[in-house]
């Protein structure tokens, strides 16, 4: 395991991980530690791409995008630069228009253990 990721070079080569293909947000796994994971995730399709995690707080770095972003009931343009927190169990994503494109560094705590199906997406229901 390396200990030094670039996030412009992660977002510019992104391969989504397997159990992330079909969702509407491409991630990459960076880290993962005992109580800690990390990932990098990208959009590029207009519509929202809401959804929950039951079991991880989350806290985003936007390292790209001018998009609206959904926290509870709360939406709020988000730019490069910005930081988000978001409870566990509480409905959120990124809402594009037609050409927006987002990217953002998550980090879940705990560990989220890629074997299970730890997010719901608000198509889904």
């Amino acid at each position: 395991m390396t200990y030094f990721q670039n996030l412009d070079q992660i977002v510019a080569s992104l391969e989504a991980d397997e159990s992330t293909k079909g969702d509407p947000i491409k991630r990459t796994f960076v880290f993962d530690g005992e109580h800690v994971t990390a990932n990098v995730g990208v959009v590029s399709d207009s519509g929202n791409a809401l959804h929950t995690q039951n079991y991880h707080d989350e806290l985003l770095v936007i390292i790209e995008g001018n998009v609206d972003f959904k926290v509870g009931e709360e939406t709020k343009k988000v730019t490069k630069g910005d930081l988000v927190f978001i409870p566990k169990s509480t409905l959120h994503g990124p809402i594009l228009k037609e050409g927006q494109s987002f990217a953002a560094l998550s980090v879940f705590a705990p560990h989220f253990d890629r074997t299970k199906n730890n997010i719901e997406w608000d198509k889904d229901s």
